[in-house]
């Protein structure tokens, strides 16, 4: 119990600082392709327009590296499996209840077989695993990471694609980042 529990939480102080998504984005890639096989796609799509986040970078990068691996291992037996990596600046949208001015958007959409519907209310779950040798801790992590940063993690799965979207407010000190 306590191992998990160690496992499950994240440090306790983050090292926060203002970095710039994509280069975490870009370690994620870096370590998913030279983890793929040859079959698999993997491509990205970024705006360039998304300013430096505060946040941990390194948790953001095992985080994100989570949510793709488990795709990568979900599209094991499927042809042509395709992950896309993509980022994208909104406005005016909630997190977890409280509208924030000016948002980053992480997907990670993969054209797998999907996640069964009768897991979707658990997949955050710690445990909850449909993979062989699974552990079910890598997406309960990634929201708990996501979650220290005021940010939110939803997903989307069907047959054929599933998106997990990552949404982290902007914000330079205690107050949001504009964009002129």
């Amino acid at each position: 119990n306590s191992i998990v529990t160690k496992i499950l939480r994240p440090p306790s102080k983050p090292s926060l600082g203002l970095f710039n998504i994509h280069s975490a984005l870009e370690k994620v890639y870096a370590l998913a392709e030279a983890d793929k096989d040859n079959e698999m796609s993997l491509s990205r799509d970024y705006d360039p327009s998304i300013p430096e986040i505060i946040g941990d970078e390194n948790l953001f990068v095992q985080a994100i590296l989570n949510i793709v691996k488990n795709a990568q291992q979900a599209m094991k037996d499927i042809k042509n499996p395709m992950i896309c990596i993509k980022s994208r600046i909104h406005y005016g949208k909630p997190i977890n209840g409280i509208i924030h001015q000016t948002i980053c958007s992480i997907e990670i959409i993969d054209n797998g077989p999907g996640i069964p519907d009768d897991l979707h209310d658990q997949v955050f779950f710690p445990m909850v695993s449909i993979k062989e040798n699974g552990s079910g801790l890598g997406l309960t992590i990634a929201q708990d990471i996501v979650r220290i940063h005021g940010g939110g993690i939803v997903f989307s799965s069907n047959p054929g694609k599933t998106v997990f979207s990552i949404q982290i407010p902007i914000k330079v000190g205690e107050k949001e980042s504009k964009i002129a």
